[in-house]
């Protein structure tokens, strides 16, 4: 679906991504993690087309995505950056509405299809009873889900998203990830975010991408990489990896770094085993867990740069890849 051949990338005089090589599965969740800094926001943004790339390409089901028309990008790549602005006053459902953008011409405006698809999009997001409400009255937990909504109206395959729940609270930061998750299990999108929690990594994804200095360090299943030696080697923190109780993923619990911390039955030091443990069957819990900006993006691009030249599998079973 999408992949990095030989990427070079960065800003100014600094290079951030040195010859880098991806391939992100198709229909899969996959989750960039790393360190402050690392490169996960710069290598979402060059795959995006946000920032043109100094050496090397990105690859759109095979195609270089610099030669590929801004509007057929549009049509099949959304993208959501870090604190998207909101046009004051607009409501949820004008603002759902421009997604639909890459799809209009002079000689054809708003059509059936469309409306079509904006309400489709904002019951997907669970924004439909929202639709008259202005943007920036909501909470952020559903602001992020009505800029997912409008993602969604581009009829995409797939998405891509930096740091979706980054200021929201922890119960809105679940409420955005479980709609992540359904759009893949349930509607068949793939799905590219940026978190910077690695457990919430852990549990939602199905492909993992960790990364250390602009290189990727390792790809792969979460329960097949993440192990205390991964954490040592990407975050430098010592910690134990254990099955999460829930869900059986792997749980990273830091090790004690301050005795004064432990508890009377604390350990003044963790010791961290070299993997993770195969998980036990966990019972079902009592309740569930609870566009392309520079490429048609409907929020930041007008009909008028819409149109103009672009200038600029499944992760369950897919193998642990390494990288020096």
């Amino acid at each position: 679906m999408l992949s990095t051949r030989d990427l070079v990338a960065g800003y100014d005089e600094r290079t951030v991504l040195d010859g880098l090589d991806l391939d992100l599965p198709a229909d899969a969740f996959t989750v960039i993690v790393g360190p402050n800094a690392c490169g996960k926001s710069t290598l979402l943004r060059t795959m995006a087309r946000l920032l043109t790339p100094r050496r090397g390409t990105v690859l759109l089901d095979g195609a270089a995505i610099r030669d590929l028309p801004t509007r057929e990008v549009a049509r099949r790549l959304g993208v959501l950056p870090q604190s998207p602005l909101v046009p004051e006053g607009v409501t949820v459902a004008d603002l759902v509405g421009r997604g639909r953008q890459p799809y209009q011409r002079w000689w054809r405006q708003w059509s059936a299809d469309d409306g079509a698809a904006v309400d489709r999009a904002m019951a997907l997001a669970d924004v439909a009873g929202l639709a008259d409400r202005p943007v920036d009255t909501l909470s952020g937990g559903q602001r992020q889900r009505v800029w997912i909504a409008m993602t969604l109206a581009q009829d995409t395959d797939a998405l891509l998203l930096d740091e979706p729940t980054t200021f929201l609270d922890l119960a809105h930061q679940v409420e955005v990830l479980d709609l992540l998750h359904r759009l893949r299990a349930e509607r068949g999108r793939t799905v590219v975010a940026v978190l910077h929690d690695l457990n919430q990594a852990a549990r939602y994804a199905d492909h993992l991408v960790a990364m250390r200095s602009g290189a990727v360090v390792a790809t792969g299943a979460p329960r097949e990489i993440l192990t205390a030696d991964l954490v040592r080697e990407v975050f430098g923190l010592d910690c134990v990896v254990v099955p999460c109780p829930v869900t059986g993923a792997p749980l990273v619990v830091p090790g004690l770094t301050c005795p004064s911390l432990a508890g009377p039955t604390g350990a003044a030091a963790v010791p961290a085993p070299a993997a993770v443990p195969a998980p036990a069957a966990v019972p079902a819990p009592a309740t569930g867990d609870s566009v392309v900006a520079g490429a048609g993006n409907p929020a930041t691009t007008s009909p008028a740069e819409a149109g103009a030249p672009a200038h600029p599998a499944p992760a369950a079973t897919t193998p642990v890849a390494r990288h020096p």
